[in-house]
């Protein structure tokens, strides 16, 4: 066998699983046609463990964030960089009741890990409107999501180990216990393509749900916050004066296409929070691999399986995809169970034939 494994697709779940991989000792060969308006590239990797309009644990989330940050710390060791920054979120009330749910949820040992028990106010006077006060949101941040896949890229690329093309389904051929792509032999080929496996002859009956979401970067003059904001969208600080402000949601109209639309909707939002003269230096943006369920979409096909899929992370992806990269490669070198909330059996019913 030439290589154990071709992944397609080099975003965070590509990336996560052939490391993963490469640790196990496997062969991988990465397929990628990059895009600049990926997911994974437009994505802020902002990572929040609480869900704000029920104020309840992100689902699994003291199972993934140790998982997460031992990865990611991982990286930073490897390429000699930081791509991990914990930072608090500052939640903006709109409405006085928000603070007494707040504090009720605080003090409950079901998510009170993750929320402050206090209550302020006067967090930048004359600049940020906090006039309902805010409380912070503890054991978050974000992750530097494309300059990580930026330098695996190299480190692909180094190794020999990256094919830069947009995968042909043509070339490819399936045998019971292995798979051929234009003359490479390999166990099992992975898809990690985002959204774009709903173009997949072999798993375009899965349901997803796919989002568009733009993002802009602005520079903010003479506004040194660090920590990241939150009502109605985020403002993340990305340092000497970079903001990144996200993000929309929109479910029709699914394209990478940046908008004018999705930039009014956060200039406006954004506009609310902060009172500062600003620069818009960037507008991008991108589709999210989202599922009807709003779980991964993980296993081998029912049919094929030679053939794999690791997608669906949508918008928690930087949280997601280390630990189930972890959980997948169990399932594929030790046989173990795929928990059946990811497990993609759970849409059999809608495989055709």
């Amino acid at each position: 066998m030439d290589t154990d494994y071709i992944i397609v697709g080099q975003g965070i779940a590509g990336t996560t699983l052939a490391h993963g991989l490469a640790k196990e000792g496997k062969k991988t060969l990465v397929i990628d046609h990059f895009s600049q308006s990926s997911s994974s590239n437009v994505a802020t990797g902002l990572f929040n463990p609480v869900v704000f309009k029920r104020l309840v644990k992100s689902w699994k989330v003291d199972l993934l964030l140790p998982v997460a940050e031992a990865f990611y710390k991982e990286m930073e060791m490897e390429f000699k960089e930081q791509f991990y920054f914990k930072k608090e979120l500052i939640k903006l009330f709109t409405e006085d009741h928000e603070k007494d749910f707040w504090l009720k949820k605080a003090a409950s040992p079901e998510v009170g890990t993750y929320l402050s028990k206090q209550i302020h106010t006067d967090l930048y006077p004359g600049i940020v409107n906090d006039s309902n006060g805010w409380s912070e949101v503890l054991l978050a941040g974000y992750v530097s999501v494309s300059r990580l896949l930026e330098l695996y890229r190299k480190h692909l690329l180094e190794e020999k180990r990256l094919l830069e093309e947009k995968f042909d389904f043509n070339s490819l051929s399936v045998f019971p216990d292995h798979v051929n792509y234009r003359g490479v032999n390999a166990r099992k080929i992975v898809f990690c393509e985002g959204y774009k496996a709903i173009e997949n002859p072999f798993f375009n009956y899965l349901h997803f749900k796919l989002t568009k979401g733009e993002v802009l970067t602005l520079r903010i003059k003479n506004f040194d916050m660090e920590k990241v904001l939150i009502k109605g969208v985020f403002i993340l600080p990305l340092g000497n004066e970079l903001f990144k402000i996200g993000a929309t949601y929109e479910w029709k109209e699914i394209d990478e296409l940046p908008t004018d639309k999705g930039r009014k909707e956060l200039l406006e939002k954004f506009e609310s929070i902060v009172k500062a003269p600003y620069e818009v230096l960037t507008h991008q943006a991108g589709v999210r691999p989202t599922v009807e369920d709003r779980r991964p979409l993980i296993g081998l096909h029912p049919k094929h399986p030679a053939i794999g899929i690791f997608n669906g992370m949508g918008t928690k992806g930087v949280m997601l995809a280390p630990f189930f990269a972890g959980h997948f490669i169990d399932f594929m070198e030790r046989q173990l169970p795929l928990d059946k909330e990811v497990d993609i059996h759970r849409y059999l019913h809608s495989l055709p034939g």
